[in-house]
């Protein structure tokens, strides 16, 4: 992760009033499918700032591609549906 992007994952909660939990949380429960559209819907219907967006959107999906790796089975087509 790029440092900027670290320090921004730290100052989540302060900064946007949510934990990272909270926002990765609210873009899986709206389907999001991809970095640009979690980008988009956090500066969009939340008034997150592209940065604090941008860092949240990475650290969401790479938790997301992490919990893949707990799977005892692969499924390329969900991993393709996964944001």
């Amino acid at each position: 992760m790029p440092s900027r992007h670290a320090a921004d994952i730290r100052q989540v909660a302060h900064k946007t009033g949510r934990s990272l939990d909270e926002w990765c949380e609210l873009l899986e429960a709206n389907g999001v499918g991809d970095r640009r559209e979690a980008v988009n819907m956090l500066r969009d219907s939340y008034a997150v700032s592209h940065a604090f967006a941008l860092a949240i959107a990475n650290e969401c999906l790479r938790r997301s591609d992490d919990d893949e790796w707990g799977s005892d089975e692969y499924d390329a087509e969900e991993e393709d549906a996964r944001w």
